[in-house]
């Protein structure tokens, strides 16, 4: 089965990898968070918690997907915190409930395996081949060390063994294909007369008595929008950076210090190659020793030591590249490698060393060396940087006055003369606010006709608009609805009265020439009667273009004829009304093309699967002991 898979690496582990960039790195991982009295549980599966820390960092990395995905249309003002919490929460739930599931069925994976599919991952890889360097950037832009992206793997392909184990299960037969493909593909002759609603409409003249009494007793959908209009003062970076000099002493310094930094951490950049002795289940610790000291050997002996990890490394993302791991930084291999590393010279070989990966001989190719720009070239940074970290403290020194101050003050007079901002004036918006301006924001429009705002004439609560900018609103004029006159609306009335009207005309005579069709007269007779165009349908498809989608939808839910006619009335998008006939129903033919009857069963049988998948998580969740411990749940 592992060499199955090993083989199919590259046409299912999209797969796997979209569940972890997506959502599941963002979940994972996760155990390495140490028990903390204050990071409390928000849930328990089957007695295993899940942290408060954890749904944090998982809502977190859920919200810079949908970030991601959604690029410049993306507003967190709509984004319901609460709800993502909630949903991101069920999705923990879920998956621990699946892992738990997983284990208790003893399904797991090797680490031998996990390695060759992660070398097999195209996003790791770098002209075809697994490039150690891009591994390392792309797994701690995950935020993870290589340890916990492989248990990261480890998890998913579980899930997804899981999950195909279920889904696969679920199978369509010959005969439901059969069965699917007559309904499909059937047919049906049809005929219908349509009764225009424009001419109706056009011989409705509404009374003056008939817009009275409609005016009247639908003033509420005639009233004028309430709105406001509001003063408000806005706390801006920007105009707190323009005020902030540097002095000449302060970005010396901080070159000195960014210099200083450059250097340690180029020092600290070790390129190293490897040879990994693994241990387990195939090889005890004393054989995997006694490996490592026959290798050890061979390197005094002269053997290169690229060659020797070709031939005794049992790491398969450095071996065939001579061991290489590329630059590494401190902490993602553990102290001991840390350790070993930091005690070498550039070409020198360590001892055998025990790791969490094994026995390990590790060797420093090289040491990055730092490279410094000058102080003409870092200025303008530095100057940025430094505005920038006072300004950071100074917006939120000036956030909290403005906060404090607004609170106590009856105008925004005070607070915009203390901290020297300007009171501006908004168009006039409503309770869904505006397309642009300061209302564009809807949580400026909420707060604007909160209780408090808006009733008891308070100045708002500090409003962040963006990490750069804060506001505070009060309302200047509030406009309240009022009813719109007769004249300016009459005619708005008078098209509603005539929709009415003519919607009540056409169906009624709709009805009547039902009643009378079944009672045995031919349609086409009924037609001339009444001076009607009979269009004929015959093997009318499902989706038979030309055909209004409404007599379709309504043809196709009418029930077999027999040996006569059967008749039904249709309302169209645009009022107009048909009266269809159905004399015939056809089969549909069966697909002769035995891959085409293959690939429509699968994918029936995946719909299916997926439904299958859903039914046995929710009874997983029914038996389990699944409690629920944050507030808002």
């Amino acid at each position: 089965m592992l060499q199955s898979m090993r083989d199919k690496a590259k046409s299912w582990v999209t797969f796997v990898v979209v569940g972890i960039i997506a959502f599941m790195m963002a979940i994972t991982g996760l155990e390495t968070l140490a028990p903390n009295p204050n990071n409390p549980e928000v849930a328990s599966v089957n007695g295993k918690d899940i942290t408060r820390a954890e749904l944090a960092q998982a809502v977190d990395q859920q919200r810079r997907v949908l970030i991601q995905q959604m690029g410049g249309q993306f507003d967190p003002a709509m984004l319901d915190d609460q709800l993502l919490q909630s949903s991101v929460l069920e999705a923990l739930i879920d998956r621990q409930l699946l892992l738990q599931n997983a284990e208790d069925q003893k399904m797991d994976i090797g680490k031998a395996e996990i390695d060759k599919l992660i070398v097999s991952m195209p996003q790791f890889q770098q002209n075809g081949r697994f490039d150690a360097d891009r591994f390392q950037m792309m797994v701690r832009s995950y935020g993870m060390t290589p340890l916990q992206f492989r248990d990261a793997i480890r998890e998913e392909t579980l899930l997804q063994q899981l999950r195909a184990g279920v889904a696969n299960t679920e199978f369509v037969t010959a005969e439901e294909l059969k069965r699917l493909q007559s309904l499909e593909g059937q047919t049906r002759d049809l005929a219908w007369v349509m009764l225009s609603a424009e001419p109706v409409r056009q011989a409705i003249t509404p009374s003056e008595e008939e817009i009275s009494t409609y005016y009247q007793a639908n003033s509420n959908q005639f009233m004028t929008p309430e709105q406001v209009v509001v003063n408000y003062v806005v706390l801006n970076k920007a105009d707190i950076a323009r005020g902030i000099d540097v002095s000449a002493e302060d970005i010396e310094a901080e070159y000195q210090y960014r210099v200083e930094q450059l250097q340690q951490q180029s020092g600290n950049n070790a390129h190293v190659s490897v040879i990994l002795i693994q241990t387990g289940e195939d090889r005890t610790l004393d054989e995997a020793k006694a490996r490592a000291n026959e290798v050890v050997a061979k390197l005094q002996a002269g053997t290169d030591f690229a060659e020797l990890a070709r031939s005794y490394s049992d790491d398969p993302m450095t071996a065939e590249n001579g061991g290489d791991l590329g630059a590494v930084e401190p902490g993602f291999f553990g102290d001991a490698f840390d350790n070993t590393v930091a005690g070498l010279n550039v070409g020198q070989v360590s001892e055998p060393i025990e790791t969490d990966f094994g026995i390990q001989i590790l060797k420093v190719t090289s040491r990055d060396e730092a490279d410094v720009p000058s102080l003409n070239e870092m200025r303008a940074d530095i100057e940025v940087a430094l505005k920038q970290n006072e300004v950071d403290s100074l917006f939120i020194e000036q956030s909290r006055q403005l906060a404090d101050i607004s609170f106590e003050a009856s105008d925004l007079a005070q607070p915009a003369e203390q901290l020297g901002l300007t009171v501006l004036t908004s168009e006039p918006f409503g309770r869904k606010g505006a397309g642009s301006g300061i209302a564009a924001d809807p949580r400026v429009s909420a707060a604007a006709f909160s209780e408090d705002v808006l009733d008891l004439g308070a100045n708002s609560e500090l409003i962040e608009i963006t990490p750069e900018q804060a506001v505070v609103v009060r309302v200047k004029e509030h406009k309240k609805p009022e009813l719109i006159p007769l004249a300016d609306v009459q005619e708005t009335i008078v098209n509603a009265l005539k929709n009415s009207r003519a919607r009540e005309q056409l169906a009624s005579r709709a009805e009547q020439m039902v009643t009378t069709l079944q009672s045995g007269t031919a349609l086409n007779v009924l037609a001339d009667e009444q001076k009607l165009d009979v269009v004929e349908s015959p093997a009318t498809s499902r989706n038979m273009p030309g055909v209004p989608a409404q007599l379709l939808q309504e043809a196709f839910k009418m029930p077999h004829p027999g040996n006569s006619v059967a008749y039904r009335s249709v309302t169209l998008a645009n009022g107009d009304y048909a009266v269809v006939g159905l004399s015939a129903i056809y089969p549909g033919e069966a697909v002769a093309n035995p891959e085409q009857l293959k690939g429509l069963g699968q994918f029936i049988a995946a719909g299916n699967g997926r439904v299958m998948f859903d039914e046995y998580l929710a009874s997983l969740k029914e038996r389990g002991k699944v409690k629920i411990l944050l507030d808002n749940q």
